[in-house]
């Protein structure tokens, strides 16, 4: 298959770079300054959820993509950014709360990579595998934040930071080579 028919529009290019950045970027603050409290740590990470959560919503507009890729891209999309907006409004929920919240909403970011990964089938298979290995990180690590709420906040904070950098990582490499994990869409939208 030819590489070049997955190349993406510059708009979506740059969406994905930007929304990478910012990920990347709460996470690493998260990671560098654990000082801050962690209320002011999980209001960094809900930041991170709310970019990665426009950028599954701006996946809505190809109008290429099947009505099911479409609804469920939407629905994780909604879902993130909805919890990042509760967990910005609400501090004083409480921080294993609004902990669990973010994980919750990485759970279904993750979950909606691995089923787009696996039902674009002309995506070279590295970039399927990369974005399905993301996704299971994703899940993994919100699990286990629910599942082991008995870890100190500041770990859990770190472990959803790590999945943040790594999940604005795959954006930027996304963005940055013109090829997306979506690229079914942008083939379509270019045939």
């Amino acid at each position: 298959m030819d590489l070049n028919l997955l190349k993406q529009p510059g708009w979506l290019r740059a969406l994905e770079i930007i929304t990478g950045i910012l990920a990347m970027v709460f996470g690493v603050l998260v990671l560098v300054y654990p000082g801050w409290g962690i209320e002011t740590l999980i209001l960094l990470l809900s930041i991170g959820l709310f970019f990665a959560g426009i950028e599954s919503i701006s996946l809505v507009g190809f109008s290429s993509l099947s009505v099911g890729l479409r609804i469920l891209s939407a629905i994780s999309g909604i879902i993130s950014v909805i919890l990042a907006v509760v967990v910005v409004l609400y501090p004083g929920l409480g921080a294993a709360y609004l902990l669990i919240l973010v994980s919750f909403g990485l759970f279904v970011y993750g979950f909606g990579r691995i089923y787009l990964a696996s039902t674009l089938k002309a995506t070279p298979g590295w970039m399927r595998g990369m974005s399905t290995a993301v996704g299971v990180l994703d899940i993994i690590l919100s699990v286990a934040v629910v599942l082991l709420p008995g870890l100190a906040l500041l770990t859990l904070a770190a472990i959803l930071s790590v999945v943040l950098v790594v999940s604005g990582a795959e954006m930027i490499v996304s963005g940055a080579i013109g090829r997306t994990w979506l690229g079914e869409i942008v083939k379509a939208a270019t045939d």
